[in-house]
């Protein structure tokens, strides 16, 4: 039987990633709704005391705390001393590509080895949902969490002082990229602990010290208990709920949402996909269960697992105040998860079968992807192409909703890579961006001083961006009566005015 050499199998590896790199190094912007937001405050810190900037002082205060979201601050804080900002994010957010295959990889091989091949769909995973969001905090936390969770499962049984320490080390960096993941590894390791516990297939032959081992893995996890527990309570923010409906939520949960980014353009590929999963399934369920007659083991836990984050993705609110996209982020976890349990025996004619349906579907995944940034890189262009000609020190506006219509690329469903893009004209120059939304929150390095809000700035706005549907609002007709603003730049779907009036 054809089996591919081990040498060969490397370099198809090596080789898909770097085709999954094309997207970010092809093209001079990476497309996404706050990424560049993250990297603008980055600079505010680093350029925070300089004395030419007076507008930082001014509007922010500094929120110098140990909470989540710091990853990805602390990046570009030291990366753009080293590199020029689009730079910096093209290396933050290859690394969180990168790290996702290798992720799955790690999981799956600490779980069985024979489900390795799984892995592939990491590539598909990679350019996920929120990569497109620009949540690039919550995208390093998605890959960290499946290396925190196979390094646990490999030594659960184990678990030595240096393995607690690593593990803790492993969680406490994913509490530094987000809040979501800190307490999803928490809530995955407790879950699988307890079910490593109850159910059969453990190499410790004695209830007592299953138990005694039970115990012990969750004791290394009561400090970061705690700070969950702390970080919940003390909360400043609004608990307010939203909900979706079941409806929507049944969509999302079919359509594979959290793989989607601008547009349904990729909906047959994730028909394709549930269909594997649902075959691996059902595969799993038959061979297993009622051939093989294997009822419980503790790979098992996975699928309990599973089905808890299932319904805690059906249950939860979609936002708790500020924090919003509860439900997608819960459902990016829920397939890899699964696979964990799709451990049994795949005849290999099956197995190159699975292999050559997921290679299909993550290069043609690459494909559209690529495709996306091409066009969209083509509508940036125009958007930034009056950055050259603002003033340092200056503040600047935008009218115009989140566009979901642009020339090149079409209609913008689920993500758009304009409005906080802004934040590329005062880039370099020290200028305030009034729509920065970060500093409203409390879980970011930046605050804002009083009498100062999202797109409420009590000095004189310097430039004034509008862009495609803002030229319909009455703002822009009130810009256009206001004698102090001229117009400076245009294009076909952007304009400039720069405030010439009185000081």
């Amino acid at each position: 039987m054809f089996k591919l050499p081990v040498r060969k199998t490397k370099y198809l590896i090596i080789l898909l990633f770097l085709l999954h790199l094309i997207p970010i190094w092809a093209f001079k912007f990476i497309p996404s709704q706050d990424g560049l937001n993250h990297v603008y405050n980055a600079y505010i810190l680093k350029e925070y005391n300089n004395s030419e900037y007076t507008k930082f002082r001014e509007v922010y205060s500094l929120n110098i705390k140990p909470f989540p979201n710091w990853g990805a601050h602390a990046f570009f804080y030291v990366a753009i001393y080293l590199m020029p900002f689009l730079v910096a994010e093209k290396i933050f957010v290859t690394i969180c590509i990168v790290l996702v295959p290798l992720g799955f990889y790690y999981f799956l091989k600490q779980v069985d080895k024979n489900l390795v091949f799984f892995s592939l769909l990491g590539f598909l995973y990679s350019y996920n949902h929120f990569i497109s969001l620009g949540f690039y905090g919550f995208a390093l936390s998605f890959s960290i969490y499946f290396f925190a969770l196979g390094y646990w499962w490999k030594y659960r049984e184990q678990i030595s002082l240096k393995h607690a320490l690593i593990l803790n080390l492993l969680i406490g960096i994913i509490y530094f990229s987000h809040m979501f993941s800190f307490a999803m590894i928490l809530l995955s390791i407790s879950l699988l602990a307890f079910t490593s516990f109850v159910l059969p297939g453990s190499d410790i032959p004695t209830t007592k010290k299953r138990a005694i081992i039970f115990i012990y893995n969750i004791a290394i996890l009561i400090p970061s208990y705690t700070v969950l527990l702390y970080l919940l309570i003390n909360n400043p923010e609004s608990q307010e709920r939203n909900y979706q409906s079941f409806k929507e939520l049944w969509q999302f949960f079919i359509s594979v949402g959290s793989i989607l980014s601008f547009n349904d353009r990729g909906k047959l590929l994730i028909r394709i996909l549930v269909g594997l999963i649902g075959f691996c399934f059902l595969w799993k369920a038959i061979r297993d269960k009622i051939i093989e007659r294997k009822f419980l083991n503790h790979q098992d836990g996975f699928l309990i697992l599973f089905y808890v984050s299932m319904i805690l993705y059906f249950k939860m609110p979609w936002q708790v105040g500020p924090p919003a996209w509860i439900n997608p982020r819960m459902y990016l976890f829920l397939f890899p998860l699964l696979l964990a349990w799709f451990s049994t025996k795949y005849p290999i004619y099956l197995k190159y079968s699975l292999i050559g349906i997921m290679l299909i579907l993550s290069l043609t995944h690459l494909v559209m992807k690529t495709y996306d940034y091409h066009l969209l890189n083509k509508d940036m262009k125009e958007f930034t192409s009056g950055a050259h000609l603002i003033t340092p020190n200056s503040a600047i506006s935008i009218i115009g909703d989140d566009s979901l219509e642009t020339e090149h690329h079409g209609k913008l469903k689920y993500a758009s890579p304009f409005y906080h893009d802004t934040c590329y004209y005062c880039l370099g120059n020290g200028s305030h961006y009034a729509g920065n939304y970060e500093p409203k929150y409390s879980y970011f390095p930046l605050r804002y001083r009083e009498g100062y809000w999202k797109f409420e700035y009590k000095g004189i706005i310097d430039y004034i961006l509008v862009w495609q549907t803002g030229k319909d609002k009455k703002e822009y007709a009130d810009l256009k009566e206001n004698k102090n603003y001229q117009l400076i730049h245009e294009t076909k779907n952007l304009k400039i005015y720069k405030y010439n009036g009185p000081r």
